[in-house]
């Protein structure tokens, strides 16, 4: 498992991971350019490791690394959260924590948390918010090291996973038992702001493990109830 010393280094894996994602540079202010985004995630996960080692309940943030032997450098990592919403947790703003931000980047961050309230509920799930692999590794099964540990957790505890994927990591994610169940998409234009393309990721979805062993069937939104006319309306 990550320490909040290895944030640093995380964080250059996951800026580098994304250093073709212009749009989501700026919705999740992941800018390589940027030394305050950098500097902004580690301050970020490093308050999610310590604040975890401070706590139990039913909310446990994990990250997992993965390092290269030869070199000693962490190569690869993901950022888990097993976690049951509560009613109140339900009821509160999606928004939460971005208080400070700009009304756009608020609005992206809130998208992705209605998404998967809604999906989820009050049922314990594991969130797989990050993964991310240096690209002079990627293709080479790190991704497949990190993930597989994490979905044997997700299995023995009898939780479905949930995530957002982006085009490139679709396919991964398809290889490992994920179902698409829906799509998100953002727009910098609405907010004035041009010269970008429209953000879109897949939700997807890996049933639960049953008691018997059995993979759950992945439970579809309906069309025409889905998540976006019903939280965004």
């Amino acid at each position: 498992m990550a320490k909040p010393r290895d944030c640093p280094r995380l964080v250059d894996i996951e800026f580098c991971a994304f250093a073709n994602e212009r749009t989501n540079h700026l919705l999740s202010y992941r800018d390589p350019h940027q030394k305050a985004d950098s500097e902004r995630a580690v301050r970020c996960y490093r308050s999610l490791l310590r604040r975890n080692n401070r706590r139990a309940g039913s909310s446990i943030v994990s990250f997992r690394k993965v390092t290269d032997t030869t070199t000693g450098k962490i190569i690869s990592f993901a950022k888990t959260e097993f976690k049951a919403y509560t009613e109140e947790e339900l009821a509160s703003r999606p928004d939460t924590g971005h208080e400070g931000e700009s009304r756009m980047n608020r609005d992206w961050f809130a998208l992705n948390e209605k998404w998967r309230r809604a999906y989820v509920g009050t049922r314990r799930h594991c969130y797989l918010g990050m993964v991310a692999t240096q690209p002079a590794y990627q293709q080479r099964g790190a991704a497949t090291m990190i993930l597989e540990p994490i979905l044997g957790d997700a299995d023995a505890e009898g939780v479905e996973c949930y995530l957002e994927a982006t085009s490139t990591a679709k396919p991964l994610y398809e290889r490992h038992g994920f179902v698409a169940v829906g799509e998100l998409s953002f727009d910098p234009a609405a907010y004035g702001v041009f010269g970008y393309k429209v953000e879109t990721q897949t939700v997807m979805v890996r049933g639960a493990l049953d008691s018997r062993g059995v993979r759950q069937e992945v439970t579809p939104w309906n069309v025409e109830t889905g998540p976006v006319q019903a939280m965004l309306s």
